[in-house]
């Protein structure tokens, strides 16, 4: 499938027969990187669109009882209704409440008869600061012991942690590559020494060195394009571990993402990719070892 023609015998070359060994490696490391960074993007575009334009009000239970406490969130909830920033305030059930917190809590009595805040959740008409500001000063004046969440705050720190695993999955694969460089620099040099002889026999016929150079190229973008099949052949089954995984963790404690076309398509590319680094590393690293010993 790949066979070309080479008047240098490089399928006998020790050095490059580590190359596709290394490149799946590689390959499969970056192919991990793309899965978390697109996972990521996913989770937060999702979360986003959820906690946009909406706040939740809590009124905790006091000493005075669960009755107050149902009472202040009733008066609340009045408060809300009148607001213009506000487009929707609705009670949330305590039979929801006790829903959410199953993943954490399980079920049974103990859950039941926990003291639960009374939550009020908010669909904005306005979500600007000032006018959640407004909103705020309105609740706190119905009932002083009342807690507004602002969902975008816990978001920013959470799309915060999201672009270091970015900037971690980045940094991976600058090293990927610069791995990959080195790899084949040094396989290439190993290999121009090994066949110092046959070169110099193709330099007395006539042989330039664009067509050496070529001829390692060829060899090294065939070398990467097996390696990074081999790696994607070898992430398949870690992917398919990693979402069967995920796929038991209960929806509420981790949303469950379809990860885009693009993802797809990064994680097709990247024996090609490899291929490219590879062929033109070797290319440029022929072309500077052979001009450098004239």
């Amino acid at each position: 499938m790949f066979s070309v023609r080479s008047d240098l015998p490089l399928r006998r070359d020790i050095a490059n027969r580590f190359v596709v060994w290394l490149v799946m490696v590689l390959v499969f490391m970056s192919a991990l990187a793309v899965t978390v960074n697109s996972y990521v993007d996913v989770l937060l575009d999702d979360w986003n669109r959820s906690v946009t334009g909406t706040l939740t009000v809590q009124i905790p239970v006091s000493d005075a009882g669960d009755k107050a406490a149902q009472a202040s969130a009733a008066k609340v909830l009045d408060v809300l209704k009148r607001h213009p920033a506000v487009a929707k305030a609705n009670l949330v059930p305590r039979a929801k409440l006790t829903e959410l917190l199953k993943p954490w809590l399980g079920e049974g009595d103990a859950v039941s008869d926990l003291p639960l805040p009374a939550l009020v959740d908010v669909q904005l008409g306005d979500d600007s600061p000032s006018a959640i500001a407004a909103i705020t000063a309105s609740v706190k004046t119905a009932s002083p012991s009342a807690v507004i969440d602002d969902h975008r705050v816990w978001l920013a720190r959470v799309m915060g942690l999201a672009k270091g695993f970015s900037a971690v999955a980045l940094a991976i694969m600058i090293l990927v590559t610069a791995a990959l460089g080195l790899t084949i620099i040094f396989a290439t040099r190993a290999s121009l020494a090994e066949f110092a002889t046959v070169i110099e026999i193709l330099h007395v016929v006539g042989a330039k060195d664009g067509y050496v150079a070529g001829q390692f190229a060829r060899r090294a973008l065939i070398q990467a394009i097996l390696g990074g099949l081999a790696g994607l052949i070898l992430y398949a089954p870690a992917l398919g571990l990693i979402a069967w995984l995920a796929s038991r963790v209960d929806p509420e404690v981790l949303p469950h993402a379809t990860l885009p076309l693009a993802h797809w398509l990064a994680l097709a590319a990247l024996p090609f990719v490899a291929g490219g680094i590879a062929m033109v590393t070797a290319h440029i690293t022929v072309r500077r070892t052979l001009a450098s010993k004239i």
